[in-house]
């Protein structure tokens, strides 16, 4: 592990097993190895689109420190800041963690891929400190989502013949 963080980025379709097994895409595990000296992934809620945030162990302690920042911000703004049982809850509860292999494999956790329907294909992109998993379809009906992902998305799923 490096002393600077390596930015999540690419994008990449994998195939989901009937099992729930699928690999992290070389594009984005390179950095996560980059980023932690284990091979752990963590997958939360995404508050802002409709898909799954995944990070490396390492950021979590980041992401603490961004809480407790936003928090002091609030408070000095409005004197008040947010709950911090939610914030907490929801930053570090609802997250499942989950080993890879070497190769990137990985087993979904039963509530990921419940929330995300995800049967056939999960449509990964890379997003700065963290990266984001999608069902695709959901990605590609998103009016929200930015036309080039839209774009590559749709691409990917073309290209390895998958049902839209």
């Amino acid at each position: 592990m490096s002393g600077e963080r390596v930015l999540y980025q690419g994008y990449a379709l994998q195939p989901v097993d009937k099992k729930g097994r699928l690999a992290i895409p070389a594009c984005l595990r390179e950095a996560l190895l980059e980023n932690s000296d284990e091979r752990v992934l963590m997958i939360a809620d995404e508050a802002d689109l409709p898909c799954m945030v995944a990070y490396d162990k390492g950021w979590s302690a980041a992401l603490k420190a961004q809480v407790a920042e936003d928090q002091k911000i609030a408070r000095d703004l409005h004197g008040k800041g947010p709950a911090r049982a939610a914030d907490r809850l929801k930053n570090f509860g609802n997250v499942d963690s989950v080993a890879f292999d070497d190769a990137g494999r990985f087993i979904l956790p039963d509530f990921v891929a419940f929330d995300l329907g995800l049967t056939d294909y999960a449509f990964f992109t890379g997003g700065d400190e963290v990266f984001h998993i999608w069902n695709p379809r959901r990605l590609i009906a998103d009016p929200n989502v930015p036309e080039g992902t839209h774009k590559r998305c749709l691409f990917e799923m073309n290209k390895k013949g998958a049902a839209l």
